[in-house]
């Protein structure tokens, strides 16, 4: 089904998962790793992130997990579980399941800040419900404006939004949502993050390389270049 061999390592794992009792909870799979699975595999992503913003369906996933069966109810009778403690706290459930022969990090974040629309059996992957392509636009905006200063990582959030290339009415659908979160943050931080590689053409080919994405710089850039479009003008032009 992938191409990649760690991808296929992913589908595994989300191939043997309980997805009815994700879906029951409204626990999606979403972040880099289910844009890149959903997109083409345009670049190789390592971590499985479910997010989860009803309350009460963290909260009763948060009791359960943290049993004494620790991840096994989430995954079906006679799947490889958890090697590593379940650690659960009020902003998410972490551990570490193995996958082949490498240990894949498998983090539920609890996500308070929206609320996440119901997916529709399209958005599956793998089996499991994922985020809809609306609230992946959303969360990385979100994500894009917590961390693009961040070097450590590697401007994913703006590259991922870029290689989705979502239609203008939907981005702009995304900008709004995220904006009821964090403002005008939103849009200040989308247009440094597009400006830092902008300034940096070496750094984004840095970046490409590191994360062994398929497209080329010129590619790249134009997707992350056409997401400019959405913000408003500057001050006084």
């Amino acid at each position: 089904m992938f191409e990649r061999d760690h991808h296929r390592r992913i589908a595994a794992v989300l191939g043997a998962l309980n997805a009815e009792l994700l879906q029951s909870h409204h626990c999606y799979f979403g972040g880099g790793t289910a844009i890149a699975l959903r997109y083409g595999e345009y670049r190789e992503s390592v971590d499985i992130d479910f997010l989860v913003s009803d309350r009460a369906g963290y909260r009763a996933l948060r009791e359960l997990l943290s049993g004494p069966e620790g991840l096994r109810p989430l995954f079906r009778e006679g799947s490889p579980g958890p090697i590593r403690e379940v650690r659960a706290d009020q902003y998410g459930i972490r551990t570490l399941v193995q996958a082949a022969d490498r240990p894949i990090k498998f983090e539920i974040v609890h996500e308070g800040r929206i609320g996440f629309a119901l997916p529709a059996e399209a958005d599956r992957i793998c089996g499991v419900l994922a985020l809809t392509p609306l609230d992946m636009a959303t969360s990385k905006l979100l994500a894009n404006a917590d961390r693009w200063r961040d070097d450590s990582v590697m401007s994913r959030d703006v590259i991922d939004l870029a290689m989705m290339q979502p239609a203008m009415p939907m981005l702009r659908q995304a900008r709004l949502k995220a904006r009821e979160a964090y403002g005008d943050s939103i849009d200040s931080c989308l247009a440094k993050a597009i400006d830092y590689l902008r300034q940096r053409p070496a750094l984004l080919d840095k970046r490409i390389s590191a994360m062994s994405m398929t497209a080329t710089r010129a590619q790249v850039w134009q997707r992350i270049k056409a997401l400019e479009a959405v913000l408003p003008p500057p001050t006084g032009a």
